[in-house]
């Protein structure tokens, strides 16, 4: 669960960054600027400042990069990912005060449905603890930066409403699930859930919440110092194609300790999202390293970068971009927002590798170089 002590930090990060970059390895040097398209490397942070909660959209060649701000909704958008800190975020919605989700706004994400845009983000009750829950905004606009945003209301299970918060959309056979972490009950408070659900339209549950996964593993339960209630947040669904496995990865263990990693779980071949038996193979898949001083990895989005090759084919190279700390043993510690390539395993599986420190040249994604 996440803590009010980032909302200040998140608020005062600089939201602006210089139009100019570098990257160099051995005698090569490349600089850019935001009306450049090629970046040979970039280096992480991608972006500057405290950006938690890090989710990316692609659609029609732009990316639309969205994080934590506490007090409203921000969208950053860009054509190259290697160029995220040259993008402007425009803040595209301010809640009104005095409502059920007027405070603590988190991990917004972006989807498009149905022809709209849609941003779904948890948010709280000014002043009343443990009053998260999960809300939706529409806007019709081809560009999500620019048009109106509608409050479509909370979406929940109207028979279970509990604590909510970290939401986002699972499609598997053409039909649309919300995935999110939640509480089993107040008396449990502090024990997070994944549970999912199908969907009527994008604002709207079809049915009861369906527990997917419990923290059960000591990997699943570190607070900063020991082991806890246990965490399970941050779900997300990721697949190489249609013919590859689907999976749900995850943030685990309290998301200010050291120990915050990334999980699994495998939804088995032709069975159904919304039953509880149909998740199996949970396993830890992303994880601090000491030696490159990255710590508390985790809230991971995903995306494809796609470049024609000489004989015209062309094939998607897989990204992940997650938050993590610089310093061991700083739980209220700035979270900065890293990218780096993904591969998969010969079953099909996600392949995240080792963290890779800041301040390291890597190479831009496959259609930026």
């Amino acid at each position: 669960m996440k803590k009010n002590l980032f909302l200040l930090l998140i608020a005062l990060a600089p939201l602006l960054s210089p139009a100019c970059q570098k990257a160099t390895q051995g005698n090569n040097t490349v600089q850019t600027d935001t009306l450049s398209r090629k970046l040979k490397y970039f280096q992480n942070p991608v972006i500057s400042g405290d950006h938690a909660d890090p989710s990316v959209t692609f659609k029609d060649g732009t990316y639309y990069f969205l994080s934590t701000k506490g007090n409203r909704i921000a969208i950053a958008k860009t054509n190259a990912m290697s160029q995220l800190n040259a993008a402007t975020e425009k803040t595209v919605w301010t809640p009104p005060s005095n409502t059920d989700y007027s405070n603590d706004l988190w991990a917004p994400e972006l989807h498009f449905m149905d022809g709209k845009w849609y941003i779904y983000f948890a948010a709280a009750k000014s002043g009343v603890n443990d009053s998260n829950r999960m809300f939706v905004l529409e806007n019709g606009n081809a560009d999500p930066t620019e048009g109106s945003w509608t409050f479509k209301g909370k979406i929940a299970d109207p028979t279970n409403d509990q604590w909510a918060i970290d939401g986002s959309i699972l499609t598997y056979n053409n039909k649309n699930y919300f995935i999110w972490s939640g509480w089993e009950n107040d008396a449990e408070k502090y024990k997070q859930y994944i549970y999912i659900s199908a969907m009527t339209n994008p604002w709207t549950l079809a049915g009861t919440r369906v527990k997917i996964s419990t923290p059960t593993n000591d990997w699943e339960r570190w607070e900063p110092t020991f082991l806890g209630a246990g965490v399970n947040e941050g779900p997300i669904a990721l697949q190489k194609d249609s013919n590859s496995p689907l999976f749900v990865i995850f943030s685990a263990s309290r998301y200010s300790s050291d120990n915050y990693c990334l999980g699994q779980i495998q939804l088995k071949a032709n069975s159904d999202p919304a039953v509880a038996e149909s998740w199996i193979n949970k396993k830890q898949v992303f994880v601090k390293s000491e030696q490159n001083k990255v710590y508390g990895p985790g809230h991971n989005g995903f995306f494809t970068s796609t470049a024609t090759g000489a004989k015209g084919g062309s094939a998607p190279e897989f990204w992940f971009i997650y938050h993590a700390r610089n310093n061991p043993n700083e739980p209220n510690g700035a979270r900065t927002s890293r990218m780096q390539p993904l591969s998969w395993n010969p079953d099909g599986s996600p392949n995240f590798g080792n963290a890779i420190s800041i301040g390291v040249n890597i190479p831009s994604p496959i259609a930026e170089q």
